[in-house]
């Protein structure tokens, strides 16, 4: 018995100090208290993965929208017009060789998918009518923290081309919208191209009017100033260097405002016309002094791919290759309109740009639709903008894909746009992902509906 309790005893005796031993005394304590993140919370390793970039699998065209509108759509662009957050969309339409307007159109996002028109909804009084809408420059030109529209229209586009006035819509309160048309100068002149940039840096939104000669107007290339920064705007001179006001030495079709030199200040890229005559002017940049005086950079835009009578139709910057300057793409046809070229510019550090095309998107002598319009989105979601391009008629666009390094190459219209020149994309959703809005118009006939389809993407395909 004493020996059992001596056993007993000896047991009590080690597990006391075992518990004695896993118990901290008040100094281990308070040190414990000090770094409690040290000592008693794990080691937790997190592992965060961007989304992977991919090309989004694209629905089949489902039909949204039918409209019984007058005039046929010449085409249509994507932005938010009444501030709810939601993306709307512009469309624009007219009558093929006649001096007859048609008025502009805006179909607005309920916030679920849908469209609907809502011009005379949106608009506080008469919706503004446009002839031939040649270009439509998007910009906050009032300072309200909205967008508004400069139309550049250039009225009817066929002999003696009589010109029109152009249009200038502005946001109003209550997410409405105006025609404040008379806010700009009164003239029936043939804008071809436009372009928006604060190029005095006073805060506000000043253009670039691209006027060409016709044979009813002449009014020249001219800024436009803001004169009061709620989208008034006056012609000012002594802004661009001899001979571009002059229209009897020829003419610019195309226009972008880009820093080229990186001075924080907008210079003028103007593509040359090319008239059809060889030894016109030369495509131009102009830089900026930082005040919104302009002066020419001798020598800055390489020779054209085809002929120096080509036409350039547009101009988009971006810095394609990751040296913090901008590049251009410009977009070429024939004076014949016959044939397409995008020439990929390299900007040299200095404004001055050299031909990369032949290495970062290859192309041949061709005779192929002209391309109206280049639009650069990031379709995979890599980061990197890719080039859609919008042939004229009744043509499927063309898209390039940019690998990251600023070189492209086709891709097959996996977006299911049909053989028409009316399309935008724009995040109907806001998912995050590009969706696809594109319309048969009527053609101008009456009675026949302008019927719009959605392609809405679903994120990477499963494979």
């Amino acid at each position: 018995m004493k020996r059992r309790l001596t056993v007993i005893v000896a047991a009590l005796l080690l597990l006391s100090l075992a518990v004695a031993a896993t118990t901290p005394d008040a100094e281990s304590r308070a040190s414990a208290e000090r770094a409690t993140h040290l000592v008693f919370l794990p080691i937790v390793r997190r592992a965060y993965r961007p989304p992977e970039p991919c090309l989004p699998h694209y629905s089949e065209p489902r039909e949204i929208l039918r409209l019984n509108v007058t005039g046929d759509s010449y085409g249509m662009r994507s932005a938010d017009l009444n501030g709810d957050g939601w993306p709307d969309v512009v469309v624009y339409r007219g009558f093929t060789g006649t001096t007859r307007s048609a008025p502009l159109g805006i179909l607005l996002n309920d916030g679920h998918g849908n469209l609907s028109e809502g011009a005379s909804q949106v608009f506080v009084g008469t919706v503004p009518s446009v002839v031939v809408a040649r270009e439509l420059v998007f910009a906050d030109f009032n300072g309200d923290g909205r967008v508004d529209i400069f139309v550049a229209d250039h009225g009817m586009d066929a002999y003696p081309e009589p010109s029109n006035q152009n249009t200038l819509v502005l946001s109003a309160p209550g997410g409405k919208l105006v025609d404040a048309t008379a806010k700009l100068p009164q003239q029936v002149d043939y804008t071809h191209s436009a372009a928006a940039a604060d190029i005095d840096g006073d805060g506000d939104v000043d253009l670039y009017v691209g006027n060409l000669w016709s044979a009813t107007t002449s009014f020249s290339p001219a800024i436009w100033l803001n004169s009061d920064g709620a989208g008034t705007f006056i012609p000012a001179t002594g802004r661009l260097p001899y001979p571009v006001e002059d229209l009897s030495m020829g003419a610019f079709t195309t226009c972008e405002f880009v820093d080229v030199n990186n001075d924080a200040s907008p210079d003028l890229i103007l593509g040359d016309a090319g008239d059809g005559l060889a030894g016109g002017p030369d495509s131009l940049v102009l830089l900026n002094d930082g005040t919104g005086h302009f002066t020419r950079l001798p020598n800055a835009i390489p020779a054209k791919p085809f002929s120096p009578t080509d036409t350039p139709v547009d101009i988009d910057a971006y810095d394609l290759n990751g040296d913090g300057c901008q590049d251009l793409l410009m977009v070429f046809t024939r004076w014949t309109y016959a044939g397409r070229y995008i020439q990929v510019l390299i900007n040299n550090g200095d404004g001055t740009f050299r031909d990369e095309t032949a290495m970062r998107l290859p192309q041949s002598d061709n005779h192929d639709p002209w391309i109206v319009w280049v639009f650069l989105h990031d379709l995979d979601m890599d980061g990197h903008l890719d080039i859609v391009a919008q042939p004229m008629g009744a043509h499927e666009p063309l898209f390039y894909l940019n690998n990251g390094q600023g070189a492209f190459h086709p891709l097959p219209n996996v977006f299911n746009i049909g053989t028409d020149n009316l399309f935008t994309f724009l995040d109907i959703d806001r998912d995050g992902l590009l969706d696809v809005l594109w319309a048969y118009g009527n053609n101008g006939v009456e009675g026949v509906p302008e019927v719009h389809f959605l392609v809405q993407a679903s994120g990477c395909p499963r494979f």
